[in-house]
């Protein structure tokens, strides 16, 4: 079961850049999207380059059925001393 309380500090965050380890941040909750890109290859290209990042823009243009899917992914939230993502 994942902890949803776990909080990660933006250099943690930034650690987790590539294709083997891709986390992104939306709504100030952390997603390790990294299975999400082996599931769906095609993603790669638009995601990995954001890796590490705020992607809350892209986040609300999907559908309430992505968003729904996108819950599987979330690990945590970013630290509150950390949240200045912009």
């Amino acid at each position: 079961l994942i902890n949803l309380f776990y909080m990660y500090s933006l250099q943690e965050i930034n650690k987790h850049t590539t294709i083997d380890s891709c986390w992104v941040i939306a709504n100030h909750k952390v997603y390790d999207v990294t299975d999400f890109l082996t599931i769906h290859p095609e993603h790669v290209s638009v995601i990995v380059p954001k890796a590490g990042q705020d992607v809350t823009q892209d986040y609300l243009f999907h559908t309430k059925h992505m968003k729904k899917i996108w819950q599987k992914y979330c690990i945590g939230y970013v630290q509150p001393s950390s949240c200045s993502v912009s």
